[in-house]
């Protein structure tokens, strides 16, 4: 699957120069866990987080503590610039949402900002991830099959079971590698199994084993 199959769109940001209070209100409001920062050109230069946020010097509540305290409030950043953090990773639309997972399992991070060109063009999340692999069987069945018929293989039946797809009818090696590879790509399919044509078979219309023409 790629990203910009799950991707959100389009992508709240801010601007350069924005004030900070924007900044937490789109990202309370919005439910946000960070907001891309962009120049001018829609391009992306940093990103601000909620951890970029709770970071920041806040007042402690005198009432949490039982000895009189000091409280010295510190200066608080009047701008996003002064918060973000500058030249954030991201990812292009023809990422893989696999290698992107374990980006985020990896890093802890949980969004990132997708972009063509370095130009803003949606947000990537860990909830996006999860809720695609939670896409029911019958779904994934209609998908496949409106697929398949749109390619010319109307005959390859599919039967799909918690995720795990089973396609049949495929005649030789070279369908059953296509059956195996668009069946795969489709969010929240957990496994492929493809009946009759296998890896290596003989194409029955090339002549050759696993060779072109079907």
């Amino acid at each position: 699957m790629l990203v910009r199959e799950l991707m959100t769109v389009p992508a709240h940001s801010v601007r350069t120069g924005s004030t900070l209070e924007l900044a937490i209100q789109l990202l309370a409001r919005a439910k946000l866990s960070a907001l891309p920062v962009v120049d001018a050109d829609h391009r992306v230069v940093g990103i601000v987080s909620e951890a970029d946020i709770l970071r920041l010097h806040l007042t402690p509540d005198p009432r949490a503590h039982l000895r009189p305290m000091e409280i010295e409030a510190g200066p608080w950043p009047q701008l996003v610039d002064e918060v973000m953090t500058p030249d954030p990773v991201t990812v292009l639309e023809t990422s893989d949402v696999a290698e992107l997972g374990q980006l985020l399992a990896d890093t802890g991070w949980k969004s990132v900002p997708v972009t063509r060109d370095r130009v803003l063009v949606g947000m990537v999340s860990r909830s996006d991830i999860l809720r695609s692999m939670t896409t029911s069987d019958s779904v994934i069945r209609r998908h496949l099959t409106r697929e398949f018929a749109a390619l010319g293989r109307a005959r390859w039946s599919v039967s799909v079971a918690e995720g795990e797809v089973t396609v049949s009818g495929t005649r030789g090696g070279r369908e059953a590698r296509l059956a195996q590879v668009m069946a795969s790509a489709v969010a929240g399919v957990r496994r492929v199994v493809v009946t009759g044509g296998v890896v290596g078979d003989q194409d029955p219309s090339s002549g050759q084993p696993g060779g072109a023409g079907a």
